[in-house]
């Protein structure tokens, strides 16, 4: 029997809502809300179900064309360094067992699934994920906090950080392309959007603001496995390509492993010299924050590869003192940084066009 457009429609946008559901959704949010109170929540928020929802309406088929043209090699690497974060935070927040069984469970998704298997997997991590939701505690979400542990004047020079790298990396995940390509309506992105912001908000119920942290319940741990097991299925599955050449399935494995070994270091040697889980999982969201980004603005301006590389080389300190350090005015400085780049280059094309006429 044919699957009907319409629920094809909406499979896709659970499938982008399961596949976007990272260790960034599931545990960023409580990071800021320590630090600042439902603000910062909202402002990581905000622009993370705009971004995403976004996607879907604002790509269209000549601009998709280019982004999987011009950066194909760029999304590769989302996908691997996407692989290595959900991995190392498998490692780190699950048991071993529990760990070992979601990354092997993701890789053998990636190889046996196909399209139609993936959209029935996603309803179903979509139905599970709802089940480990206490539903009763969505009223106590108007009583988060207003403030954290850090002044909110911090988060006005972290907030525009955050927002351009939700606006921009959903154009380099390819689990999106394909989704944006398979799908028979664009508003698979509005169901996405609002799948996404649904989860984001079930995610914020375990905050516990007397406590200080969350709920670290089986209920959570189940939601995070479910999670980190489909979007690790769905990005391996991109990550060794429709080829599935011998090459790219041992890079995707090496990379899981390599991501749940850190994970086990950090669970097991919680004050080691690269620093805490925290800290770990804070630089490697810098990927997403800054490298992705960068890269993708200055492809689309044409800046130079090696003047790219530079511009983030230069502006990984501030992000560390940003991120790490609470000194978030330093990330106006990169941010300053890359809006002149942008407008060097327009001017430098505005020039060619007016010398080719």
């Amino acid at each position: 029997m044919t699957t009907p457009p319409w629920l094809k429609t909406i499979g896709w946008g659970l499938f982008c809502s399961a596949s976007w559901t990272w260790c960034i959704g599931m545990f960023l949010p409580f990071i800021l809300l320590e630090q600042f109170g439902w603000p910062g929540f909202l402002a990581f928020f905000i622009p993370n179900v705009l971004g995403c929802a976004l996607f879907g309406y604002v790509l269209t088929p000549a601009r998709q064309e280019w982004v999987r043209r011009h950066c194909s090699s760029l999304c590769l690497w989302f996908s691997l360094a996407t692989l290595f974060y959900q991995a190392f935070f498998a490692g780190w927040m699950i048991a071993p067992i529990g760990a070992i069984s979601v990354v092997f469970s993701g890789i053998c998704a990636a190889r046996f699934f196909g399209d139609s298997g993936w959209l029935r997997f996603a309803a179903l991590i979509t139905f599970v994920s709802a089940c480990a939701i206490d539903w009763d505690r969505l009223p106590a979400l108007i009583e988060l906090p207003s403030t954290g542990t850090q002044p909110l004047e911090s988060l006005v020079a972290l907030s525009p950080a955050i927002a351009l790298g939700f606006l921009a990396c959903p154009y380099l995940d390819l689990t999106f392309h394909r989704a944006l390509e398979k799908s028979p309506s664009r508003h698979a992105f509005l169901i996405f959007g609002m799948a996404f912001a649904v989860t984001l908000l079930c995610v914020a119920t375990f905050w516990d603001s007397a406590l200080g942290h969350p709920r670290f319940a089986r209920a959570l741990t189940m939601l995070w496995g479910c999670q980190l097991l489909f979007t690790i299925g769905a990005h391996a599955r991109e990550g060794w390509g429709e080829a599935r050449s011998r090459s790219r399935t041992l890079l995707v494995v090496w990379v899981l492993l390599i991501g749940l070994a850190l994970g086990w270091l950090t669970r097991s040697h919680p004050d080691a010299w690269w620093g805490t889980g925290k800290e770990t999982y804070l630089r490697i969201l810098v990927l997403y924050g800054l490298v992705f980004p960068y890269l993708l603005l200055m492809r689309l301006r044409a800046v130079p590869t090696w003047l790219a590389i530079l511009t983030v080389l230069v502006s990984l300190p501030f992000f560390e003192m940003g991120f790490m350090q609470n000194r978030t005015l330093a990330l106006f400085i990169p941010l300053g940084l890359l809006s002149v780049l942008a407008m060097a280059s327009l001017a430098k094309r505005d020039w060619k066009d007016r010398l080719h006429t």
